[in-house]
């Protein structure tokens, strides 16, 4: 699968910190734990499609400094290209990641002009006729991108993250996206309402919204109410940090590169998020091999493949794919 993926890049700095708040000290000498590496939702989701085998184009806004040298220099390591990537920020965005020993993270988040930057149509219109799919994040640079894609007859995905409510303005754009995802950090208690009211406003053929611990919910245009997708119990995690990046990557592979049911997609992108919070010391090990033998060990029976199969969603493992 040929996979565009638009979002941000950054260089990071991950610092150890003894606990937050963290206490002032004219210096701290922390031999070998100062680590600078990339991240960034963009960059993220791009490695994760990489992982799982697909090949990706990142566009991201990036300047011409070492941050973005960087970039590339992580993006050719884990087999994806930035030509798409434009270059005309005065610096490229970067972040400072404070983790304590319990796993828990600051991230301070510096994009300089990053929101306001514009990518180059004219430069996506060629690679768009190659492309199987186009992986959107929910910053403004994204929003042109929706229905130029649809124009060229490729389908979009679009990350929401932590939707608001029944009533999003901001993110109508991004509703005409053929997927939609987000989480429910914003909206606990009023999930599956908050999904209803969304896709009575959207032209998605599939909504997911996950659910931490509890796992995601699935909703299509075929089904009456959203169908529930089992968290798999990766045991005790000291912070989900990738968790939904992994997952939307993950989604996007299995819809548009396996042509899974919508149900058996959730299903695996479920697992790869867990893997990864639970090997976060070894996140270049995920792999479509790994995901498919913890995603079928753990599924077979599973109360919502049935739940979905009576729901009308088809075959729970093959089916109808989206798009």
């Amino acid at each position: 699968m040929k996979a565009i993926v638009a979002g941000i890049a950054s260089q990071d700095m991950i610092l150890p910190v003894e606990s937050f708040p963290v206490p002032y000290t004219r210096v701290r000498s922390v031999p070998h734990e100062i680590v600078t590496g990339v991240g960034g939702v963009g960059f993220s989701v791009a490695r994760t499609l990489a992982a799982l085998g697909d090949e990706v184009c990142l566009a991201a806004p990036l300047g011409e400094d070492a941050a973005a040298a960087a970039i590339d220099a992580a993006a050719f390591r884990f087999g994806m290209t930035t030509a798409l990537c434009s270059r005309t920020l005065p610096r490229t965005p970067r972040a400072v990641v404070l983790v304590d020993p319990m796993g828990r993270r600051q991230i301070n988040v510096d994009l300089g002009d990053a929101p306001s930057a514009l990518l180059d149509p004219d430069h996506l219109e060629e690679p768009l006729l190659t492309t199987d799919v186009v992986v959107l994040g929910n910053i403004d640079l994204c929003r042109p991108l929706v229905r130029m894609a649809q124009a060229a007859g490729v389908p979009v995905m679009v990350d929401l993250q932590d939707v608001r409510g029944v009533e999003n303005p901001d993110d109508e754009d991004f509703l005409a996206a053929d997927v939609v995802s987000m989480c429910n950090d914003r909206v606990h208690g009023r999930e599956e309402e908050v999904l209803l009211s969304l896709r009575d406003r959207s032209t998605a053929r599939l909504l997911v919204m996950t659910l931490g611990d509890d796992g995601a919910l699935v909703l299509t245009p075929e089904l009456a109410e959203p169908a529930r997708v089992a968290a798999y119990d990766v045991g005790e995690v000291s912070y989900p940090s990738g968790a939904g990046d992994t997952f939307f990557a993950a989604l996007a592979h299995y819809l548009y590169a396996e042509r899974l049911a919508p149900l058996a997609a959730v299903r695996r992108a479920v697992v790869a998020a867990a893997w990864v919070i639970s090997h976060p010391g070894d996140p270049d090990w995920l792999s479509t091999e790994v995901v498919d033998a913890v995603a079928d060990g753990a599924t077979d029976g599973a109360p919502e493949a049935q739940a979905g199969a009576e729901a009308g969603a088809g075959d729970p493992d093959r089916g109808a794919a989206v798009g």
